[in-house]
């Protein structure tokens, strides 16, 4: 098939230099509901009354509405063109996210994520792939340059936009200012793109209805296994153990189904390359790190250590943008490097040094104990995914990079899912760990308990309580502190898992031979 880019004309001189940017800031929108959603997840929690597993189906059901879109996107864009299919999906998007907003209860977040993750979710393959066989080589550096820039700073300024949301307003504003934002960035794509990537009916894909169903079913009974899973006992249940099975089974089947398909939905033959499947190795470990410090730095930062929501959130962003800054250089000098995977190997080490010094705060810490820390964890994007992309794809032509970019794709949303729900997991099993540990010792044979309990109760008496509830006060405040400590300690471990696993992945990235 002819590439698209041969077919290239643009819409204006403006719309020609906008254009760049137009691609970039759908993608950004992805990043930016991603980063928003994790760093702010129990603020919505508390808003639709959703507990830990309630929370987990959300971003599971928005794993598995990313998934479906995934696999629809080539056909989408063999019947609209990349033109009408981002302008649709950001209009759509920005429908879900009003949606979102007017949620009352775990069950409607849960649809309005879904909805969200099938429109969103496969952009960022979307848009790489119509930079990569859309636009004409002269114009394609400018276009990496300016996908790349927002994608950094994107992230990076959800907590900031978040922070000034909810501090303002309430936790619905951070569904709803997305919103006219993302319909903006759908008007900008119907001017600024050319018609291209729709072919005639006779050319165009089969829509594998069959496959589709049966991935559709097997991902949602994996997806179903893998949120209770945390929460129940899996050898103990038979119904777990029955969706696994046919799960693994449905997907085993779709992957043979493609593998022999002329004109699969996804095209697997990928995997047959070795730096590929390293690649997407070391994906879905930038992927659980990312998202684990997303989730894990506010409950440290406000549950922890006492700080605002406004203080963490601009804190924790002007940071990543102090960091984000050097993706400048990055893309000029990035050229000079020729290993790589060293720049791998390093950016798993400064994941796992950021952790570790995490794991290491005491609770009497401040900003200045958080500085280094974050502005390490801000270098993960530069160190690991900028040159894990380019030692991934760099092998495949325009035909393999698109449907290779759509696996990876696949493979994101999925690591993504699953660090957000085993990271719930294990925060909400080692608070209630370190709850039980510390409520043991609240009891009238310890002499310091004892004594900050009269101490607060006469606080509380002087200032013009009664005995009984200057007593109940005083039992409350020594109870916050206790649940402060909890999940103090919580985060803690949360981080030291981080750590671990950064470390596996960098000694994992150091002893490959297939990547340079």
């Amino acid at each position: 098939m002819t590439s698209p880019a041969l077919g290239w004309r643009p819409r204006g001189i403006a719309a020609a230099a906008l254009l760049p940017w137009a691609i970039g800031l759908v993608t950004a929108i992805d990043y930016f509901d991603n980063a928003l959603f994790a760093f702010f997840a129990s603020y919505i929690a508390g808003g639709v009354s959703a507990s830990p597993d309630e929370l987990v189906w959300a971003s599971s059901a928005y794993a598995l509405g990313a998934v479906l879109g995934i696999l629809h996107q080539h056909a989408w864009v063999e019947r609209l063109g990349y033109r009408r299919y981002l302008a649709i999906c950001m209009f759509a998007f920005a429908a879900g996210g009003v949606g979102a907003a007017l949620c009352d209860s775990s069950t409607q977040l849960t649809l309005a994520r879904a909805v969200q993750g099938y429109f969103v979710g496969p952009m960022l393959g979307a848009c790489r792939i119509l930079i990569q066989i859309g636009i004409p080589p002269a114009r394609r550096a400018k276009a990496l340059k300016a996908f790349m820039v927002l994608i950094v700073f994107s992230g990076a300024m959800a907590p900031i936009a978040g922070a000034f949301v909810v501090t303002h307003f309430d936790w619905r504003w951070l569904f709803a200012s997305t919103a006219p934002a993302a319909a903006l960035i759908g008007l900008l794509v119907l001017w600024t793109l050319p018609d291209i990537g729709d072919v005639e009916p006779h050319e165009r894909t089969e829509p594998h209805y069959l496959a589709f169903l049966v991935f559709a079913l097997a991902q949602a009974a994996l997806q179903v296994v893998l949120t209770r899973s945390h929460f129940e006992l899996f050898g103990g249940s038979p119904a777990l153990i029955g969706l696994t099975i046919a799960g693994m089974a449905g997907l085993a089947w779709f992957g043979w189904q493609q593998w022999q398909h002329p004109a699969p939905l996804v095209r697997l033959h990928a995997l047959r390359s070795a730096s590929f499947r390293v690649g997407l190795a070391l994906y879905v470990v930038y992927y659980y790190l990312s998202t684990g410090f997303s989730y894990l730095l506010p409950r440290l930062m406000e549950g922890g250590l006492g700080f605002t929501v406004g203080n963490t959130g601009y804190f924790t962003g002007a940071m990543s943008l102090a960091t984000g800054l050097l993706v400048f250089a990055y893309l000029r000098y990035s050229g000079r490097l020729t290993r790589k995977k060293w720049l791998i190997v390093m950016g798993f080490g400064i994941a796992a040094l950021a952790a570790w010094l995490l794991s290491r705060l005491t609770p009497q810490a401040g900003r200045e104990a958080l500085l280094l820390p974050l502005l390490l964890r801000g270098l993960l994007m530069l160190f690991v995914v900028l040159p894990v992309a380019n030692l991934t794809f760099k092998p495949f032509a325009a035909e393999e990079f698109a449907h290779g970019y759509r696996l990876k794709n696949l493979v994101r949303q999925l690591a993504i899912s699953f660090a957000t729900s085993s990271v719930i997991a294990l925060q909400q099993h080692r608070l209630a760990l370190h709850e039980v540990r510390l409520s043991e010792s609240a009891n009238p044979a310890n002499t310091s308990f004892m004594q900050a309990l009269e101490s607060l109760t006469h606080g509380f008496a002087a200032a013009g309580h009664s005995a009984g509830e200057a007593h109940a006060m005083a039992l409350g405040t020594l109870w916050r502190t206790l649940e402060q400590q909890a999940t103090f300690m919580a985060s803690l471990d949360g981080f030291t898992a981080m750590a671990v696993i950064a470390l596996a992945a960098g000694v994992f990235a150091a002893w490959q031979r297939k990547i340079d």
